[in-house]
C-alpha cells in the first residue's frame, strides 16, 4: 500500500445586492481545473474580482481566469511544475495586456481601466505549489489550528482601491511564489467576506468562521469537486446575515489535501 495525495475542492460566486439593485452583473468569477499528466494529478485555481467602476470588468474577471488556465495546461503538457516560474506567469500577464488593448481600440474605449481585474491564481501537486496574486482578496494556507496568508492583500493608497492586472507597472507589482509546502487547507477569496472573515489587525483569516466550512468538506474522503458543500457555501453568501454586512460580489473556494490508499502492482 501506498499514500496518494489528492485534493477535495468546493467554491461558490455568488452577486452582490448592490449590482443586483443595479441591474450590473457579477464581477466576481471563480475557475477550477483537474489535470493529469502521467501520474501527476494538477489543480489550477483562479479567483478573479472585477473592478466596481470598469465598465467591463465582468468580461475581464472571466476572460483572464480561462487565460491562465489554458496557458497552465498548455504549460504542464511540455513542462514541470518546478519550471513555472515568474518569468513564464509574467509572459501571461502581457499576453492578456495585449488582448486587452486590442479590445479598447476596436471598442473606442478610453484605456485598459474599462478592464480593471485583480486575480488570484495557484497551481498545486503533490510536490509543489505556486501563487500569484495582483491585487486584494486573499490565499491562505494552514490547518485546522492556523491559517495565514499567502501574500498580504494589496490594498491602494486610498479606501477601497488596489492593483489589477490592467495596470501598465503590473510585471512589478503582481506577487508569485513557489514552495514545496503540504498545507492541509487552502482559501482563495475576493474581498467581498472580508469583513466578516479576516482579522485585519493580523492579517489572515478568522479560523472560526472557515473552520465550519472545511469540516464539511472533509467528512468524506472522496476527491475532486465537492457539490453539496458548494451549494450550501452558494446559500450562505446569499443569506441575509452576510448581505446585511456586504453589498459587493462574494466569491469563496476552499481546498483541502487528502491522502488515500492505493495498492501497489505486484
Amino acid at each position: 500500500m501506498k499514500f496518494i495525495e489528492d485534493f477535495q475542492y468546493a467554491f461558490a460566486s455568488e452577486i452582490g445586492t448592490s449590482h443586483i439593485n443595479s441591474n450590473a452583473a457579477k464581477q466576481d468569477y471563480c475557475l477550477v481545473k483537474e489535470f493529469s499528466k502521467n501520474s501527476s494529478k494538477y489543480l489550477i485555481c483562479c479567483v478573479a474580482d472585477g473592478a466596481g467602476s470598469a465598465k467591463y470588468s465582468d468580461l475581464s474577471s472571466k476572460f483572464i481566469s480561462k487565460l491562465f488556465v489554458k496557458k497552465t495546461i498548455s504549460f504542464l503538457k511540455e513542462n514541470s511544475i518546478s519550471s513555472l516560474n515568474k518569468e513564464v506567469v509574467s509572459s501571461w500577464f502581457c499576453y492578456f495586456q495585449k488582448v486587452i488593448l486590442r479590445a479598447v481600440r476596436f471598442y473606442k474605449l478610453n484605456s485598459k481601466r474599462d478592464f480593471a481585474t485583480t486575480l488570484l491564481f495557484c497551481v498545486l501537486n503533490s510536490e509543489t505549489n505556486i501563487f500569484v496574486q495582483i491585487g486584494d482578496g486573499f490565499i491562505s494556507s494552514g490547518n485546522f489550528e492556523k491559517l495565514d496568508c499567502i501574500f498580504i492583500p494589496q490594498n491602494g493608497e486610498y479606501l477601497n482601491t488596489t492593483n489589477f492586472a490592467t495596470d501598465d507597472d503590473v510585471l512589478n507589482k503582481f506577487m508569485y511564489k513557489k514552495d514545496e509546502e503540504k498545507f492541509e487547507r487552502l482559501i482563495l477569496s475576493t474581498d467581498g467576506i472580508e469583513l466578516i472573515s479576516f482579522d485585519f489587525t493580523n492579517n489572515k483569516p478568522h479560523l472560526k468562521f472557515f473552520n465550519p466550512f472545511f469540516d464539511m468538506l472533509e467528512k468524506t474522503s472522496t476527491s475532486g469537486f465537492n457539490f453539496d458543500v458548494s451549494k450550501f457555501i452558494s446559500g450562505f453568501l446569499n443569506c441575509q446575515r452576510v448581505n446585511q454586512n456586504t453589498d459587493d460580489d462574494k466569491t469563496m473556494l476552499i481546498i483541502s489535501r487528502i491522502k488515500n490508499f492505493e495498492n501497489e502492482a505486484c
